[in-house]
């Protein structure tokens, strides 16, 4: 059996070029393919079909109902929104800020036509429901 060297070095450039890569593939995915950045934070979703449509279900806490925009093209649901601060709280009296603010933009792409004259959204507790109808 052969000896190997300890080298820190060597092994804090692999960490590196790992740790790059990773950000990089982060990156990637937040990105619209117009090129335009999803945002500061992305909103969970879980998205499950029944037989006449496609439904999203989407963590908006914090988030004002008119500060949602949602959109269907084809094949392709997209929503965005803000959330914003609290507004009168001083960002230098925060202890602590572990939730994060700012523009969101989500969009997926299904495996078969919708229909936009059949979306219907419910706003509710900080939860957005979507349900788009399938094309017939």
């Amino acid at each position: 059996m052969a000896l190997r060297r300890f080298d820190p070095l060597r092994d804090l450039l692999t960490l590196q070029e790992r740790m790059n890569r990773l950000f990089e593939e982060s990156l990637a995915r937040t990105r619209d393919p117009e090129g335009v950045d999803a945002g500061a934070w992305s909103p969970q979703c879980d998205v499950f079909e029944t037989p006449d449509a496609f439904v999203f279900q989407v963590d908006l806490p914090g988030v004002n109902e008119a500060d949602v925009e949602i959109r269907v093209d084809g094949d392709r649901v997209s929503f965005r929104g803000e959330r914003r601060p609290v507004r009168g709280a001083r960002p230098e009296s925060y202890h602590r800020v572990e939730r994060s603010y700012g523009a969101f933009s989500r969009s997926f792409d299904l495996p078969e036509a919708v229909d936009p004259a059949k979306v219907n959204a419910q706003f509710r507790d900080g939860l957005l429901r979507i349900e788009v109808g399938k094309a017939r």
